[in-house]
């Protein structure tokens, strides 16, 4: 009986052969490509960004336009990434999205951003899946959501509303009711507040309240585990409660004691009291000055 014998051919392929091949399929496109649109508003515009995989950058000014512009690469339009947008009146639309996912073990560079200008005296509601959020000023109502990403915004006035998943928050020049929320990352703050909610799961707190802030409703600032340093005017009327879980609380601002106190906790009047400011950390020092 014959044993049928199995050979084994190996084909050299040359070194620089194989890189190239490795090169061409993990390589991005040589530019990036755009895709752009302009819509003009009569009134006072109300702009939506929507992306699941991409940075938001928004530039603002004195105009009666919204100039929509998407960067991107490593996608194919309308293979892998649909871009949309439409107009309802002065409402304005972009959505941006990744429509599939990448397989079979190829690395593929690639990015997707989105840039707008539009009216300073607006509203604006930024939704990103994954990628950075970072905002000129914004005369209005201001949401920005990211799931996984930093968020920068400078000279917003109004009603304005933060939100990580992990990342970082930065806010200058803010003016009005603020609420910034991280599930990880430090939180930075600097403006005139009537309100002002900030809470991190896990990071630093720095908020400097300008002369002119009114707690018109109570104030909470909390942080799970890290430092929080609050700067407060000196004419604030408000009931302070400042506590940490592990740390110290360093008082730079006249409070009237009221009941217990000790070197992690602390209740009492600032000038003639009013709504509260709550202070909180599980585990980090706390240090209240005059602004």
């Amino acid at each position: 009986m014959k044993i049928p014998i199995m050979r084994v051919i190996r084909v050299a392929v040359p070194f620089s052969t194989a890189v190239l091949l490795a090169c061409a399929i993990s390589a991005p496109k040589a530019g990036a490509e755009e895709w752009t649109k302009s819509y003009s508003v009569s009134g006072r515009a109300n702009v939506h960004l929507d992306t699941n995989d991409g940075s938001v950058r928004v530039m603002t000014s004195d105009t009666k336009q919204v100039e929509l512009r998407v960067i991107y690469n490593g996608y194919t339009l309308d293979k892998n990434l649909k871009i949309e947008s439409r107009q309802d009146g002065d409402r304005v639309e972009l959505s941006a999205r990744e429509t599939s996912h990448w397989g079979w073990g190829i690395h593929v560079n690639r990015g997707l951003r989105l840039e707008v200008n539009m009216p300073k005296n607006a509203d604006l509601t930024v939704e990103s899946g994954d990628g950075s959020v970072e905002t000129q000023a914004v005369m209005g109502s201001l949401d920005i959501h990211t799931g996984d990403g930093h968020i920068k915004v400078e000279g917003a006035k109004g009603q304005i509303k933060l939100r990580t998943g992990d990342g970082s928050i930065e806010g200058r020049d803010l003016d009005g009711q603020i609420d910034a929320d991280s599930g990880d990352g430090h939180i930075t703050l600097d403006g005139r507040f009537d309100s002002l909610n900030i809470r991190t799961g896990d990071g630093s707190i720095t908020a400097h309240a300008q002369p002119g802030s009114k707690v018109v409703e109570s104030w909470s600032i909390h942080t799970g585990d890290g430092s929080v340093d609050l700067a407060l005017p000196g004419d604030l009327n408000a009931n302070i409660d400042a506590q940490t879980n592990d740390g110290r609380i360093s008082l730079g601002i006249p409070v009237m004691v009221e009941g217990m106190f000790s070197n992690s906790q602390i209740r009492g009047k600032m000038n003639s009291g009013g709504q509260s400011v709550k202070i909180h950390t599980g585990d980090g020092s706390i240090r209240l000055s005059k602004s």
